[in-house]
C-alpha cells in the first residue's frame, strides 16, 4: 500500500446511549481540536466583509502535529470540538488509528462535483485524438443564428459513441467558433456533436452524422440565442411567483460562489475552501453557483441569499470538508434553507454529519439527487435527514432545433407534456421532482446561460420551501429545533402532488404553491 500521505475525515461514530462517556477515542478526538485551536486564537467570523477582493485569510488553522497510537499524523482543520477534523497521514496509518480507536470513524475524504448535466454525464470515457491515425476530420462552426457572428469559447461535446459513452470533450471552439479534431479511421457515423456555450445561447447540436470516407467532415452549427422574456420549463412548470414570495427566508446556495446579478438578494457569502481568501466568494467563473440562485430567486424572489463557496477556481471539485463547513456556517448563520447542488456517489462523513446538526437546529437542506442516467441516489441527498429532487421537464419548452429534447426519458413515459429528465437518478430517497432541463438563469452579474441538471431541479424545490415557509409565520418564526424542520418538511409534502411517474421517480410529486 501506498505510504504518501492523504486527506482523512475523523468524526465520532454516534451512540446515544453512551454519548456523556469519555472514551480513549472521544479523548484523542477532542485533542485533535486542541491542539489545533490552542494557538490559533479565535476561530474566524462565519461571514466575511467584502467579497472577492482577497483581504481576508483563507479560513484554516496554522499545521500541528499530534502522536498517536498510529504514529504522528498532521492536522489540518477542525470544525469544533466534538466534530468533524481533517488530517493528513499515510493510508496504513489511517487503518492502524481506525483499530486503536474504534470509536471514530476514518474515512478518506471525497471530492464532491456540481451536479449540473452536461459533458462529464455524456461522455464517460474520453477519446484520444492524437492516437488516431487516420486522414479522416471533423470540422466544427458555431455561430449565432440571428448575425451569423462565431460564437468562441463554446463547449463542445462529440459523441463517438453513445452507448458506450466513448468520445471528445473538455475542448471549446476557438476565436472563429471553430473546432476540428481527428477522427478514428474506423469511425462511419457520429453519434452527436454538440455546441454548448455557458451563456448567451441554446445549446446547439447534429445527430446521426455520416462521416465522409476519406477527408473532412463538415458540421455547421447555428446557435439560437436566449430571448427575453421566452418562457422555459421553469415558468411552465411552476405558479408564477408573488413579489412577496420568500420574504422573511434566507437561503443558503453551497456551490461555486454566487455574483450579483440582476434581482439577487444577496446578502453576504463566505470562501470555506480553506485555500482561497474567506472573501472571495463571488462565482469562481463556472457560472453553476449563479444560475442556482439565480432559479431560487425566480421562484421566491424575496428571500435572501448566502452565498458559501466551496469550489476554488479552476477545480471541478469541492472537498467534503469545505461543504461541511459552510453548512455549519449556513446553520449558525441564521439560514432556513439550505440548497446543495452537489454530489458522490459515496457518503461523505462530515457531510452526513452536518446535515443531522441543521435538521436538529430546525434547518433543511434541499439536495440534488445526481444525473447518473437513473443510478442510485447520490450523496447528500441520500441522507434520510436530506430533502431529495429529481428533474422533470415540459415538453416543448425550447425553441427548435435544439439539443434540449435529448432528456426526454421513455421510461417512465410522458403525462401530457410533463416528462421525466432521462438523466436524473432515482430511488425510494427520492423526496420531490422539480424543473431541471432547459433552464434559464443567471450565469454571471450580467449575462445568462441555459442548463439542465438536477443541480437546477434543487433550487427550484428550494425556492418552493422558501415560498411556502414566507406564507407560514408560525413556522418560519417557530423555535430552531427538530419540530421546526420537520414542520417545513410537512408543509412542502402537503402541498406536492404526483405527477404520475412513480415515488421512486418524483417523491411527493411536484409542489403546488399556486
Amino acid at each position: 500500500m501506498s505510504r504518501k500521505s492523504a486527506r482523512y475525515v475523523i468524526v465520532p461514530e454516534d451512540n446515544v446511549f453512551n454519548d456523556s462517556m469519555e472514551t480513549t477515542s472521544f479523548q484523542l478526538f477532542r485533542n485533535m481540536h486542541h491542539r489545533l485551536f490552542r494557538k490559533a486564537g479565535m476561530r474566524p467570523a462565519s461571514t466575511a466583509s467584502g467579497s472577492d477582493d482577497g483581504a481576508a485569510p483563507a479560513i484554516r488553522p496554522p499545521l500541528r502535529i499530534l502522536d498517536t497510537d498510529a504514529g504522528r499524523i498532521r492536522l489540518l482543520d477542525s470544525i469544533g470540538e466534538n466534530e468533524a477534523s481533517l488530517v493528513s497521514m499515510a493510508p496504513l496509518q489511517a487503518r492502524a488509528l481506525q483499530r486503536a480507536y474504534p470509536g471514530l470513524r476514518v474515512r478518506r475524504e471525497l471530492m464532491l462535483y456540481p451536479l449540473r448535466y452536461g459533458p462529464m454525464n455524456i461522455i464517460r470515457k474520453q477519446a484520444k485524438p492524437g492516437a488516431f491515425r487516420s486522414a479522416k476530420v471533423l470540422e466544427l462552426r458555431c455561430t449565432d443564428a440571428a448575425t451569423g457572428k462565431p460564437v468562441a469559447g463554446a463547449d463542445v461535446i462529440v459523441v463517438l459513441d453513445e452507448r458506450r459513452g466513448f468520445g471528445i470533450s473538455e475542448v471549446k471552439t476557438d476565436e472563429n467558433g471553430q473546432f476540428s479534431t481527428p477522427l478514428p479511421a474506423a469511425q462511419t457515423r457520429i453519434d452527436a456533436v454538440i455546441c454548448q456555450p455557458l451563456s448567451g445561447y441554446w445549446p446547439m447540436g447534429v445527430q446521426n452524422i455520416e462521416v465522409t470516407p476519406d477527408g473532412v467532415t463538415s458540421v455547421d452549427l447555428k446557435l439560437e440565442p436566449i430571448k427575453d422574456g421566452f418562457r422555459d420549463g421553469l415558468d411552465r412548470m411552476l405558479a408564477a411567483a408573488k413579489p412577496g414570495d420568500g420574504k422573511g427566508v434566507r437561503v443558503a446556495v453551497i456551490d461555486t460562489g454566487v455574483d450579483p446579478a440582476p434581482g439577487l438578494l444577496l446578502d453576504r457569502g463566505l470562501n470555506t475552501t480553506g485555500t482561497e481568501p474567506a472573501d472571495e466568494w463571488y462565482d469562481n467563473g463556472d457560472g453553476h453557483g449563479t444560475h442556482v440562485a439565480g432559479i431560487i430567486a425566480r421562484v421566491a424572489p424575496a428571500a435572501v441569499l448566502h452565498s458559501y463557496r466551496v469550489f476554488a477556481a479552476d477545480e471541478e471539485g469541492a472537498s467534503e470538508f469545505a461543504i461541511a463547513q459552510a453548512i455549519r456556517k449556513a446553520v449558525d448563520d441564521g439560514c432556513d434553507i439550505i440548497n446543495l447542488s452537489l454530489g458522490q456517489p459515496s457518503e461523505p462523513v462530515s457531510i452526513s454529519r452536518e446535515v443531522r446538526r441543521a435538521r436538529a437546529l430546525g434547518v433543511v437542506c434541499v439536495a440534488a439527487t445526481g444525473n447518473d442516467y437513473q443510478a442510485p441516489v447520490s450523496y447528500p441527498a441520500r441522507s434520510a435527514v436530506v430533502a431529495a429532487v429529481s428533474a422533470g421537464g415540459v415538453i416543448g419548452a425550447w425553441p427548435d432545433g435544439v439539443m434540449t429534447p435529448r432528456s426526454i426519458a421513455r421510461h417512465p413515459a410522458p403525462v401530457k407534456d410533463r416528462f421525466f429528465a432521462e438523466f436524473s437518478n432515482i430511488g425510494p430517497e427520492v423526496d420531490f421532482i422539480g424543473p431541471g432541463v432547459g433552464i434559464i438563469s443567471w450565469v454571471s452579474k450580467d449575462s445568462k446561460g441555459v442548463m439542465d441538471g438536477t443541480s437546477m431541479a434543487c433550487p427550484a424545490v428550494a425556492g418552493l420551501f422558501a415560498r411556502l415557509l414566507s406564507r407560514n409565520p408560525g413556522i418560519l418564526g417557530a423555535e430552531r429545533n427538530q419540530q421546526r424542520s420537520d414542520d417545513i418538511i410537512r408543509m412542502a409534502n402537503s402541498h406536492a402532488t404526483p405527477i404520475g411517474f412513480g415515488p421512486d421517480y418524483e417523491g411527493a410529486g411536484l409542489i403546488d404553491q399556486g
